[in-house]
């Protein structure tokens, strides 16, 4: 299963569902997809859910 989550740049967003999303059995096999205008920002968040997968 692909999940594409819009406007992710946003952190508090990042860490509060997507982390969730990834700690989630079910969707342990998931392919979870960020997409963002600020590639700042989703960059920040990418590293962030980098850091919740370890």
């Amino acid at each position: 299963m692909k999940i594409t989550f819009m406007g992710a740049g946003s952190t508090v967003f990042a860490k509060n569902v997507l982390g969730d999303s990834m700690l989630c059995d079910v969707l342990s096999e998931s392919e979870i997809c960020l997409y963002d205008i600020d590639g700042a920002r989703l960059k920040e968040s990418c590293m962030m859910l980098d850091n919740i997968n370890r």
